[in-house]
């Protein structure tokens, strides 16, 4: 090419991956310098095609300069005794000895740039190769060499543009210069990423740029460089197939992966890429390739050789599918992987590895244990975490992270369910303390790990923090909260939470919450505690025996319910911590979500009391009986009203109306003398062998329908003897605070007669009776005056005379 075009004799070697650039400068140095071995050897008939059998006849001098070849602040002492100390003078000496260092001696000892003058060293010198490595890198150093109000980079640069200018003017001349794909791949400082762009300016503004390595020939590179084989020699066709196989697996499920997925060029980059995925070999050569300290050649062969090796190493215990090599199937447990992510990233991530991917103790190891199958064989959650984790740098724009599409490439794979992935995305979000996420669009979400830790992270630190709690204060408040809100319209009880020992006499029935610090243990364990705080609590009202015995209801929580009821709690508490400490350190996307987990979580709160509380209890006679609802409701108001229903319909604890059979079984139908009504509605509340009443009506309305019925008489007057009214089989009304009511023995009711005026009324007699106890169901009282077996009525039989004209 010596006698090509100007601009076709200034090349710039340029490609990202680097695969390329060294090598195509060691070959045409080696063609420079050796051509008729290259013409002869029987090892380059391969070249000879390529080339046409034209290769260079003469070629005066060739000059390499790589960023190594002259140090910039000490020079180089050559073998003819001079020292160069810059590109110029490095040239001259290599190009033409002595005599042309002569033409640029001043330029070089003084670090100035020659005006004008290369151009006579590259005449005496052509035809002659320049080959220029890594100049990038040497200028970063140069930059640190002051010369005159610039350095020695800026005048290694402006030479860059006289060497150019030269060429153009001398046939026979040729520059090849390698630069790097961007100027992140050059030193992290400025000066040097400066370096780049105007290095790339001065060879693009004369020179043509060729990529010695395409970027869809990467894959190849990586394949030659690693295996000598990667097909069984009777199926030579091997990656074409499963090429196949994973571009029908896409197109089957073309709206979850990215749309390339599906095309036929990505089923030709998997096959050249096999038997690596070609979103691995992608990640490692622009994500990671971004970072100027990774060695995209080196780097990225040795991770790759060591993910292989691992994976060889384990052939014979591992149990992941394996189709290609895939994202999901690095472990980061390798020495190589650990030593990258550290080196490039941050040994902070060593913690984010151990924490959510790696080893027993990390989320992801537990999540595929926990669901077993084909999630601990196949790795699901590790694999994808493993993915996530590789993906989590180098992004465009400072978006690093796979998108939930991206991901389905990293980890799906034939003869797996595919909606693994989604479920276990899912499962990590919630687990993951380091996991990030993001919306990205039509392509989902997006997901990195980052260093700094999650909202997760906070709310388990939290967890933690509270592991001791018992939240009973917490419990008591919500369930004070929520009984007050009103219950179903039909309950007529009062309801009062963690009733004190000296609970004051209640004359209604009232329901007693129990404190959660009292469980019963629906299992049959522990019940005892329950029961004595019952019994205390129903006999005795502070320093005296209890009266009112019959109108308390006590509902208690199961250990298992209130177990999950703390569980709530502490979730709750640990929102609220983190909402209290970190809310100004939270960005916007996680306030959103902490008040969104924060609102759920107080509504859990409130929907565990049903389910914690379904043990209703109350005193029948000396024991405790226990009624256990078979289900709860969502609110608390909910609950009691389904509470109040079981009680009243299907237990019958609660009369709304005391009808006869109770009346006669409770010994209310008195056979002869008379019972006071205040005392019969008293007995349902006090004696706790007769069922609860819903109000004193209960009583009032079942007598009142027993006296309609002709089942008992009912009386007004100061006693049963002396009454000025009696009623039976008619219907009356009446009120359970009305004195001077009695329930009498029923009776024939007298047809009306009519009274003649002649008849004496003024004589009549009277009739006392011997006092008769009517006697209820024998109860369980004692001496004390706690509770009464016998209710004494008095009653006098009156006799009057009527004159009936």
């Amino acid at each position: 090419r010596g006698h090509a075009d100007a601009g076709d004799r200034i090349i710039s070697l340029q490609t990202a991956f680097g695969g390329g650039k060294t090598h195509t400068l060691v070959a045409l140095w080696h063609l420079a310098k050796h051509a008729s071995v290259l013409k002869t050897s029987p090892h380059t008939t391969e070249l000879r095609r390529v080339l046409e059998d034209r290769f260079p006849e003469t070629v005066q001098g060739v000059a390499v300069f790589t960023n190594a070849t002259c140090d910039a602040t000490q020079g180089r002492q050559t073998p003819e005794g001079i020292r160069t100390r810059t590109l110029w003078g490095e040239l001259a000496v290599q190009l033409g000895g002595t005599s042309l260092y002569e033409k640029v001696r001043a330029n070089d000892e003084t670090q100035r740039v020659p005006q004008g003058i290369f151009v006579e060293v590259l005449r005496e010198a052509a035809p002659c190769l320049i080959l220029l490595d890594e100049l990038a890198d040497y200028c970063v150093g140069a930059a640190a060499v002051p010369v005159g109000d610039t350095t020695l980079a800026d005048q290694t640069i402006s030479f860059v543009q006289q060497l150019t200018e030269a060429v153009q003017q001398v046939p026979g001349a040729v520059v090849v210069a390698t630069l790097p794909a961007s100027k992140y791949e050059v030193a992290q400082s400025e000066k040097g990423q400066e370096a780049f762009v105007t290095l790339e300016k001065r060879f693009q503004r004369l020179g043509a740029d060729v990529k010695p390595v395409a970027d869809d020939e990467i894959y190849e590179v990586v394949r030659a460089r690693l295996f000598e084989s990667i097909t069984p020699p009777e199926e030579p066709d091997y990656p074409i197939k499963v090429a196949r196989v994973y571009q029908e697996m896409y197109t089957a499920h073309s709206g979850e992966v990215p749309n390339e997925a599906s095309k036929k060029i990505y089923r030709e980059q998997i096959a050249r890429a096999y038997p690596f995925h070609p979103l691995l070999i992608d990640t490692l050569y622009t994500r990671w390739g971004s970072h100027p300290d990774f060695q995209r050649t080196r780097g990225v062969l040795r991770l790759l050789a060591s993910i292989v090796g691992d994976l060889w190493q384990r052939r014979e215990g591992n149990t992941q599918t394996q189709h290609l090599i895939q994202p999901c199937h690095i472990r980061w447990s390798i020495d190589a992987m650990q030593a990258a992510l550290t080196r490039l990233w941050g040994p902070a991530y060593q913690s984010v590895a151990a924490a959510d991917i790696l080893g027993e103790k990390s989320n992801a190891y537990r999540f595929d244990e926990e669901r077993g199958g084909d999630y601990r064989r196949e790795a699901i959650g590790r694999g994808l975490a493993s993915a996530i984790l590789l993906g989590s740098f180098g992004g465009q724009g400072g978006r690093s992270g796979f998108s939930s599409k991206d991901l389905k490439l990293a980890c799906s794979r034939e003869g797996l369910n595919w909606n693994y992935t989604d479920g276990a995305l899912l499962e990590l979000e919630n687990r993951c303390f380091y996991l990030h996420t993001t919306s990205a669009g039509s392509l989902g979400k997006r997901y990195w790990f980052g260093t700094k830790p999650t909202l997760n992270k906070l709310v388990v630190q939290y967890r933690q923090q509270n592991a001791g709690r018992d939240f009973d204060e917490e419990i008591l408040e919500d369930l004070r909260n929520e009984s007050q809100k009103g219950a179903v319209a039909s309950a007529t009880w009062r309801v009062i939470v963690d009733p004190a020992e000296d609970l004051p006499e209640q004359k209604a029935l009232t329901l007693l919450i129990l404190p959660p610090s009292l469980s019963w243990d629906e299992n049959g364990g522990r019940k005892e505690a329950v029961r004595e705080h019952v019994l205390k609590i129903s006999s005795r009202c502070g320093g005296k025996d209890r009266l009112y015995r019959n109108t308390l209801v006590f509902l208690a929580g199961t250990s298992r319910g209130l177990s999950k009821l703390r569980q709530v709690h502490r979730e709750r508490a640990a929102l609220e911590g983190v909402r209290s400490d970190y809310w100004d350190q939270l960005d916007e996307e996680q306030k959103a979500d902490l008040k969104k987990r924060l609102e759920a979580a107080q509504r859990s709160a409130l929907e565990a009391l049903g389910p914690a509380y379904t043990v209703a209890l109350r005193v029948r006679g000396q024991d405790v009986e226990a009624c256990v609802l078979s289900d709860a409701r969502r609110t608390l108001q909910e609950h009691l009203g389904y509470l109040w229903t079981t009680l009243v319909e299907d237990e019958e604890w609660i009369l709304r109306r005391v009808g006869s059979v109770t009346l006669e079984k409770t010994g209310l139908i008195p056979q002869e003398g008379g019972l006071r009504l205040k005392d019969a509605v008293e007995a349902f509340l006090r004696f706790t062998d007769k069922p609860m009443v819903a109000t004193k009506d209960a009583v009032t309305t079942g007598l009142a329908q027993a006296c309609a019925d002709g089942l008992v008489g009912v009386g007004r007057g100061g006693s049963p003897s002396a009454l000025q009214a009696r009623y039976c089989k008619q219907s009356i009304s009446l009120d359970p605070s009305e004195d001077g009511v009695w329930i009498i023995p029923p009776f024939e009711p007298e047809q009306p007669k009519t009274i003649s005026e002649g008849t004496d009324s003024g004589a009549g007699e009277t009739a006392t009776a011997t006092p008769v106890g009517v006697t209820p169901q024998p109860g369980t009282g004692e001496d004390t005056g706690a509770e009464s077996t016998t209710i004494e009525a008095t009653a006098k039989r009156t006799v009057k005379r009527f004159s009936v004209r």
